[in-house]
């Protein structure tokens, strides 16, 4: 029999990853990411950020991108 038709290779696979995650649980680094890893956004998607809201006195959902309204869905379907 091979091993990859053993009945052990689930438990050693099994037992393998449970030391992998032990492993970097306890020895993973701490603390804040270096800043380099970090991108900020640009100020322009900052400031008018894409949102959906709902309005309910017209019973219709307003679709926002880049502050701007993109699309209405209101009883009779989506509208541009």
């Amino acid at each position: 029999m091979s091993w990859t038709a053993s009945p052990a290779t689930p438990v050693i696979a099994l037992a393998a990853g449970c030391a992998a995650l032990v492993l970097m649980l306890n020895f993973a680094p701490t603390g804040e990411f270096p800043s380099r890893y970090v991108k900020p956004a640009p100020a322009s998607l900052a400031a008018q950020p894409t949102r959906i809201e709902v309005d309910d006195n017209a019973h219709a959902i307003r679709f926002f991108v880049d502050g701007k309204q993109v699309a209405l869905l209101d009883s009779t379907g989506f509208k541009d």
